[in-house]
């Protein structure tokens, strides 16, 4: 973990900004519990959240150890909680100095009271904060990373940077303060303070569905689910049906959906929605040597275990989850790995963030009757790649399919042989013998992107990838970290590449090229030049200028139907 963090932090000082958004995705849910669980509100626990990863970017250059990048990620928390605190005039107090009679008669009858309504999510967190609030600070940090998000010691050790053996004694300490109150800690936090065991309604088989499931293949499918689950009430959840023998996991985001076949004994039949992220968390906890029991018992109750492991959970009400569609038999079946490739080839280009330009949120399927043209733009950069036609019932030009929608789909699909397209008015579907994929299509029109491609370059010039993809990284680390431009000067043996820098000697590098059609100089910005670079697939490139001020035509050798273009970059002189 250590050494993946330094090795990130290190490309994102180099400038690689989608480096920090991974480190965001690894720690995001840690750095919000411990805000949640310091400031007892939701939402402005998002906000310190935000305000924490803002900081640390800003500051990263000033982190002299990066293997302790964690603990000091959890100090900036920590500050600007304290902060918040100071200036609410909030406070809390230990839980021996505090009378919690008014817990225990309101808050957990309130809790017990909205079990079955629409709001038991909220009531049940306002109960978890009540509880909580009442331990020592550093009591309450550890029970919620080693309960609540299911981390090992070692992985708390990394975080807050205190030995093992305190860690242990926090643990024991909090445990004995709430041992008092197990009754509403089982309920509440589906945590046993005294040790798990097996319900009396389990041992006298009082229960609905029943499924069985092998540890990893469970896990395998919530991890994959989650990747489309959110924070919103219907959302965050995952829909288990079986039915016959047939286990099926389903979540959405309300804009796509994901519906995996798993494996797995059906004991007894039925339906369950449960919270996704909380479920894969219990799953990744236990050995991966038992299989995992999921029961439904009476009561609404869902009952979770492996050996003597034991989770108890409410199950939710699941007729407002949505009805995910399936694809047609009669649906165009295309080739995996051509599938996979186009969209390596081209979804790179599409806008990293949100665009003003709704069309360019996307990939756009251009369907032509002789071939299919995928296409990603963000108004600097375009990739275009073309497979067989698609011959879908739904009579259409064309459509946009979202830039996170493109990441499922490739995710979902990696090894997959074969995957079946349907497309249903506003919905695409992707299918494969295991899963399906549904998304809403941008609804938009994409703009005449064959008008900008230059049609007679005036230098066209052959050279080896390998080389100018070495020259142009080592460029870049000393060209001007806010533009990355470099300066191309062609002629009909060599390209030299270079960046103009404040100190008095140039840095540049001297390539032989295949082959040129004439001279040109030109400035790139070097990181999309790297990039493009990188998802063409051949040893040697061609290159297109038409002139100093239009886009770069970037193309494989050998290969047919896929290109790039980059805009290019005034140079000073």
């Amino acid at each position: 973990m250590k050494n993946d963090d330094v090795v990130l932090i290190q490309c994102i000082l180099a400038g690689d900004e989608t480096a920090f958004a991974s480190l965001v995705r690894k720690y995001q849910k840690q750095v919000h519990t411990l805000a949640w669980r310091k400031i007892r509100d939701f939402h402005i626990a998002e906000d310190i959240t935000q305000e924490t990863f803002l900081q640390a970017y800003q500051k990263l250059e000033t982190l002299e150890d990066p293997t302790r990048f964690p603990r000091w990620l959890y100090v900036i928390a920590d500050r600007l909680c304290i902060a918040w605190l100071r200036k609410n005039q909030r406070q809390t107090e230990p839980l021996e100095e505090t009378d919690l009679s008014g817990i225990e008669t309101e808050a957990y009858s309130r809790f017990v009271a909205t079990e079955h309504a629409e709001t038991f999510a909220e009531a049940r967190r306002d109960l978890v904060e009540k509880l909580l609030a009442k331990l020592k600070e550093t009591n309450r940090t550890v029970i919620t990373l080693h309960y609540l998000e299911g981390m090992t010691y070692a992985e708390i050790v990394n975080l807050l940077g205190v030995p093992e053996n305190t860690i242990r004694s926090r643990l024991l300490r909090a445990r004995q303060q709430l041992k008092k109150y197990e009754f509403m800690i089982q309920e509440a936090l589906d945590i046993t303070i005294e040790g798990e065991h097996r319900s009396q309604k389990h041992l006298n088989g009082d229960f609905g569905m029943k499924l069985t499931f092998e540890r990893d293949n469970l896990l395998a499918s919530l991890q994959m689910l989650q990747g489309v689950a959110n924070i919103s009430p219907i959302a965050s959840n995952v829909l288990i049906r079986a039915e016959g023998s047939t286990i099926e996991c389903m979540a959405t985001d309300m804009e796509i959906g994901i519906k995996m076949t798993v494996d797995g004994t059906v004991k007894e039949t039925g339906t369950i929605l449960v919270p996704a992220g909380k479920l894969a968390d219990i799953v990744k906890a236990w050995p991966a040597e038992k299989p995992i029991d999921l029961t439904t018992t009476t009561g609404n109750r869902i009952e979770i275990t492996s050996g003597n492991g034991v989770h108890k959970t409410v199950k939710l009400a699941d007729e407002e989850f949505p009805q995910l569609p399936s694809v047609d038999k009669a649906a165009f079946a295309i080739d995996g790995e051509t599938l996979r490739s186009v969209l390596y080839k081209t979804e790179f280009a599409a806008p990293a963030k949100k665009a003003r330009q709704t069309c360019l949120n996307g990939l756009y399927f251009n369907l032509l009757e002789d071939r299919t043209e995928i296409v990603a733009a963000d108004g600097i950069q375009l990739a275009l790649a073309h497979c067989e036609p698609f011959k879908l019932s739904e009579d259409s030009d064309g459509f946009i399919v979202p830039l996170k929608a493109v990441k499922e789909i490739e995710r979902t699909f990696a090894n997959s042989a074969e995957v079946r397209i349907s497309h249903i008015e506003n919905q695409i579907l992707f299918a494969d013998e295991r899963a399906t994929v549904t998304t809403r299509l941008v609804d938009a029109e994409y703009p005449p992107y064959e008008k900008i491609i230059p049609v007679s370059p005036e230098v066209r010039t052959v050279v080896p990838k390998a080389p100018i993809l070495q020259a142009m990284r080592k460029v870049s680390l000393v060209s001007d970290p806010k533009t990355f431009k470099v300066c191309l000067e062609i002629d009909e043996q060599q390209m030299r590449v270079s960046a103009e820098t404040p100190e008095p000697d140039e840095v540049h590098e001297t390539l032989a090229v295949e082959s040129s059609t004439g001279s040109i100089r030109i400035g790139m910005n070097a990181q999309l030049f790297i990039e493009t670079l990188s998802h063409i697939e051949t040893e040697s490139v061609i290159l297109e200028f038409s002139s100093a001020l239009q886009p770069v035509i970037v193309k494989p050798i050998g290969a047919e139907g896929h290109l790039c273009l980059i805009c290019p970059m005034n140079l000073e002189s």
